[in-house]
């Protein structure tokens, strides 16, 4: 096939495409937690070296990713003038099992300090179906793996469209679902050292964005009912709490306890103030509950 004459340079190496036959990164973690069970095979008969990595030079795709993650890389910046992306293209491992490592598209900073805040990743995505939701769900896997081998807690997501659209998602480190994905890997690796075949690992992906549903709650029975009763005692709640907030206020700092009234105010061992009230109250609340 012709060489891409003037983009060729792009993208991954060879020398870090051979490396990468005696790990596991993040593109390797995305495709194991994929649920795609062909290409999971396909993986783990690459890192075998039963079959040659896959030739995706002539994959415009891939290509637009490739030559579009520089301006990516700029517009973060241009749209983050706060942070700085640094170390690009660096490759740490994981210190507890080296297996696991990363190509990291870039470490954001603080601009004024140069404190790490984070890892990024870049990536182009066509527009036709495209939501934010279906791209965390894809690259999440990707993210945790990126960021539990560096030790960060918050991975960029920064996606540009084929539409000319620009998004950026925080993606929080989650130690538990990072902890399923290291099984995951531990797992998978073995297949590929004892040539068993590989499974399909199921971790289900949160939901980040934010709640968009609106729905009607008219004919919920527990809705009602509570519904009724926060608006009954609106007025005496906001009544209750006024008089706690004043009564507190009467007890001086060196006061431990004080009474009065029915009622005993008391700190704790961290000098709050806690209210005791009339055990005949406590009697009636208590009946209240078990008629509810």
């Amino acid at each position: 096939m012709q060489r891409l004459r003037r983009t060729a340079g792009k993208g991954m190496s060879e020398e870090v495409r051979q490396a990468r036959r005696s790990c596991i990164g993040g593109s390797d973690a995305r495709i194991i937690m994929s649920g795609d069970q062909p290409a999971i095979e396909r993986l783990w008969g690459e890192k075998r070296g039963d079959l040659a990595p896959e030739d995706l030079s002539d994959v415009l795709i891939v290509q637009m990713g490739n030559i579009t993650e520089d301006l990516n890389l700029d517009w973060f910046e241009l749209n983050h003038p706060d942070l700085i992306v640094t170390d690009e293209q660096t490759r740490p491992a994981y210190e507890a099992w080296p297996v696991a490592m990363s190509t990291l598209d870039g470490i954001v900073r603080k601009n004024a300090c140069m404190t790490a805040q984070g890892v990024l990743e870049a990536k182009w995505m066509m527009p036709f179906n495209w939501s934010l939701e279906k791209a965390v769900e894809k690259y999440y896997a990707q993210c945790q793996h990126n960021m539990m081998v560096t030790g960060h807690k918050l991975c960029w997501l920064s996606i540009i469209t084929g539409g000319g659209q620009y998004v950026v998602q925080k993606i929080e480190a989650d130690e538990f679902w990072q902890a399923g994905l290291l099984d995951a890997e531990r797992a998978f690796w073995d297949c590929v050292q004892t040539g068993k075949l590989p499974g399909n690992p199921v971790l289900d992906t949160p939901d980040l964005g934010p709640p968009v549903k609106k729905v009607d709650m008219t004919g919920n029975n527990q809705w009602a009912d509570f519904a009724a009763t926060l608006i009954e005692t609106v007025e005496a709640a906001k009544k209750h709490d006024t008089a706690k907030e004043g009564i507190k206020k009467l007890v001086a700092k060196d006061v431990a306890e004080a009474t009065g009234h029915d009622l005993r105010l008391y700190r704790n061992t961290k000098g709050s103030l806690l209210i005791e009230f009339p055990k005949a109250q406590k009697a009636a609340v208590k009946q209240a509950r078990k008629a509810a």
